[in-house]
């Protein structure tokens, strides 16, 4: 073989590369990468049994907002029964007056339940309620947009997806910090998780928020019927007033009902359902149609 013939090909290969490499930058046709959408946005989901770890977590903070007042309540109330005797008989040597003393025994007993009651039902409403419905509402919502890309016929990628972000949504409500007249988590994107978050809301009301009103407002009550009874010694008067006061908890628990029932939710049309171009998943995460 020739020696010519030997160098033949690597020559040829040299000069096919270095022709290219002549060649101006901008006249060298530059790659289409395609970047998949739902891959970059597609979440992180939570670990396995995150969702359980926070929810076992938070009712050792609710227990630490109520079960102190519960002590209370247990412990403070039976001592305060067994000494009210003492209390009328000390009171009776004071005001000569058996309705006020025993106006005055009665507050002894009324005013640690009603302390305590305040404490349990008060954090409970104020704090404990409204974080656990907001977890349950975000919980609705999310598993009915995972039920509606389901229903809708996606791939099954936007479904694991849309499960994914809606357990990361889920963890994050039951995350959120505890605050006082928190704000709403869920947003409602079809008439049918508007209705479900309406049905909560009604139930909350029914079952929680009026019932423990009305809890509270007895012990209230009584406590400032046995106030009268204490100051004035007119036993009539402090019927009334306890009357007076446990009837302004009833208008108050019905109208907790009443607005439960009377407000409703409205969806919040996605930007796919007023004809964007963004067609959000069930995921909450979207991808652009293409022309």
């Amino acid at each position: 073989m020739s020696w010519s013939r030997r160098i033949g090909a690597p020559t040829a290969i040299s000069v096919a590369v270095l022709g290219v490499l002549a060649v101006p930058a901008a006249a060298r046709a530059t790659p289409i990468v395609t970047v998949h959408h739902s891959a970059i946005q597609r979440p992180i989901p939570p670990p396995p049994g995150a969702l359980a770890a926070a929810f076992v977590a938070n009712q050792f903070t609710y227990c630490s907002l109520i079960c102190p007042h519960i002590l209370d309540f247990v412990i403070d109330v039976p001592v305060a029964v067994v000494r009210a005797p003492g209390v009328f008989t000390v009171a009776q040597a004071r005001t000569h007056s058996v309705d006020r003393s025993a106006g005055i025994a009665l507050a002894s007993v009324t005013a640690p339940a009603n302390s305590a009651m305040n404490g349990i039902i008060g954090n409970d409403l104020n704090l404990v309620l409204p974080r656990a419905q907001n977890a349950l509402e975000v919980a609705v919502v999310e598993m009915l947009r995972v039920a509606d890309t389901a229903q809708s016929g996606s791939a099954p990628g936007a479904v694991s997806s849309a499960f994914d972000t809606a357990r990361s949504r889920i963890l994050d409500a039951l995350h959120a910090p505890v605050v006082i007249d928190p704000p709403q988590l869920a947003t409602p994107t079809t008439p049918a998780q508007a209705a479900a978050l309406d049905a909560i809301d009604v139930g909350s009301a029914v079952l929680f928020r009026a019932p423990e009103m009305l809890m509270v407002g007895a012990t209230s009550a009584a406590d400032d019927a046995a106030d009268e009874l204490a100051t004035t010694g007119n036993v009539a008067r402090a019927r009334d007033t306890g009357a007076a006061s446990f009837s302004n908890v009833i208008e108050q628990a019905n109208g907790v009902i009443h607005h439960a029932i009377a407000n409703r939710h409205r969806p919040v049309p996605t930007r796919a359902q007023t004809g964007s171009k963004y067609s959000p998943t069930g995921s909450g995460l979207g991808t652009l149609d293409q022309e």
